[in-house]
């Protein structure tokens, strides 16, 4: 299907709106977030997996969410998708924080790195980018693509400023179009990033802070400490033993942010090239029935988090009920399959940990074990999961999924042959194919959500994705956090919208 998508009414509309918003031009005080990763980069092209908190004060994307999911501009103004074309007109008057303007070509230049680099998902299909004039960016598809715009609107669509692109040390020296500037003076290498006032930000009625600060803790319970003395006003957690402490603390606030974050186990070497036993349906279903789901929720993620057998959450327009409990925990019948495949006296592999997620594997490992699995857990340096889960040094990994994201990117991320989280390059299924293809088709959800529910269950099928638990996004805050009324959430994503942003004293 190829028709014409026009965002120029609602952007333009919305832009409208943000004209009216109180003016806090000469900002003051300071906000302090805390990021449960260290920082690995701050050039969003070069990004994978979390981090994006240290990003949004300098990047701005063409597009971001608003409160209920949907697009609004930001850099773009507005519009139109015609089959394999995409023109976006661009707000005139922005530049730089180190004075060079942003326009068309600046923008192009983007995108034409992002899809060089590789790297963000949301760009493998853009064919080309090009300035069609100064303010017009025009995009050339490869194939049809619903949610270009949404990607638009994460680290696809952060501008970097043409002169940092080639900068060799751009992740440490950020130059966008942010309402922020970082400052490395200030900043200390592994403990916090600070940032102030763009002077030429171009909405300035919109810079409240004085000082903004995002601290690198990834200890769980240094990030609690943290945030019950007062060190930080907020920041991100997963489902687990300091969550739940926050969201029983009388002046604490435990935030359940839009979307949810889908814990999940992907067989990578599913073709058997390092770890034969990998290519048995039987052993994938195996584990699949080994995962007692419901004490994984309580005993690891405190009641957090809610069974998953599906990429989506419950009031996505993909999700289907029909899949719930498909591989509800039968250790008999885990048992069972193992028998009957090739390795019936079981095997080992490795995988790969950060800190975050050591309790999470301790309990995988532990239910692999019952049905002879031994899954030897190997730690790395925190932030780098995603990255070397592009690598074959490990046969399978341990990421989680957002499960508000497009179901476009199941086969960007683990289908197709080049997608990213298919390292070992694993031939995907003539059905998985046809699937991942007709899901492109239209742009109407109605059309779209059968396509990705039978995706979805044969997914299920296949068993080299097997989903474990899902949480909401988590944020802790102080009380003064809680009753800022500044403090608006990103939607789907476990950091605060800057703009307008004010310090809570």
């Amino acid at each position: 299907m190829r028709k014409w998508i026009t965002g120029t009414a609602l952007v333009a509309a919305v832009a409208l709106g943000l004209a009216g918003s109180p003016a806090w031009a000469q900002g003051s005080g300071t906000f302090k977030y805390a990021e449960q990763v260290k920082l690995i980069t701050m050039d969003p092209q070069q990004q994978s997996g979390s981090g994006v908190p240290f990003l949004r004060p300098v990047y701005e994307s063409l597009f971001e969410k608003g409160p209920k999911g949907e697009v609004q501009p930001l850099l773009a103004t507005g519009y139109k998708v015609d089959g394999l074309d995409v023109m976006i007109t661009l707000r005139e008057g922005v530049t730089f924080s180190n004075g060079e303007p942003f326009n068309a070509e600046a923008a192009a230049a983007n995108i034409s790195r992002g899809v060089k680099l590789g790297i963000i998902e949301g760009l493998k299909t853009v064919e080309s980018a090009s300035a069609a004039d100064e303010h017009t960016l025009k995009i050339k598809l490869k194939e049809f693509d619903p949610a270009i715009i949404d990607s638009l609107c994460y680290t696809g669509g952060m501008m970097i400023a043409p002169a940092a692109m080639a900068d060799p040390a751009l992740d440490r020296n950020p130059v966008g179009t942010g309402p922020y500037v970082y400052k490395k003076e200030e900043s200390r290498e592994g403990e916090v990033r600070v940032y102030v006032p763009n002077p030429t930000y171009w909405d300035k009625d919109k810079i409240g802070l004085a000082r903004y600060e995002v601290w690198e803790i990834p200890d769980d319970t240094a990030r609690l400490n943290a945030l019950k003395t007062g060190q930080i006003d907020a920041g991100n957690w997963l489902a687990n033993p300091q969550s739940a402490i926050i969201d029983r603390t009388p002046d604490l606030k435990l935030i359940r942010g839009t979307g949810g974050l889908n814990y999940h186990i992907i067989i990578s070497d599913r073709e058997g090239t390092v770890i034969p036993a990998f290519a048995d349906i039987n052993v994938r279903k195996a584990m699949a029935f080994a995962i007692d789901r419901t004490a994984f929720g309580k005993a690891v993620q405190f009641g957090l988090a809610v069974d998953s057998y599906q990429p989506y959450g419950e009031g996505h327009w993909a999700y289907d009920p029909a899949l719930e409990g498909v591989y509800a925990y039968d250790v008999d019948k885990a048992r069972e399959y193992m028998a009957k495949s090739k390795f019936p006296d079981g095997f080992s592999f490795d995988m790969p940990s950060i800190p975050l997620y050591q309790s999470r594997l301790e309990a995988l490992a532990g239910f692999f074990k019952e049905i002879g699995i031994t899954m030897n857990i190997v730690p790395q340096e925190p932030g780098t999961l995603a990255r070397v889960s592009r690598t074959t040094n490990y046969p399978a990994t341990n990421l989680v999924w957002q499960t508000n994201t497009d179901p476009k990117f199941l086969a960007l991320r683990y289908i197709y042959e080049n997608a990213n989280y298919n390292p070992f390059k694993a031939k995907p299924s003539e059905e998985l194919l046809a699937l991942a293809k007709a899901g492109l088709e239209s742009v109407e959800t109605e059309v779209r959500a059968p396509v990705y529910k039978k995706m979805a269950a044969r997914l299920a099928d296949e068993a080299f994705l097997i989903f474990v638990a899902s949480s909401p996004i988590l944020i802790g805050v102080s009380e003064k956090t809680a009753s800022n009324p500044t403090v608006v959430y990103r939607y789907g994503e476990d950091s605060i919208n800057l703009r307008g942003l004010k310090a809570n004293d």
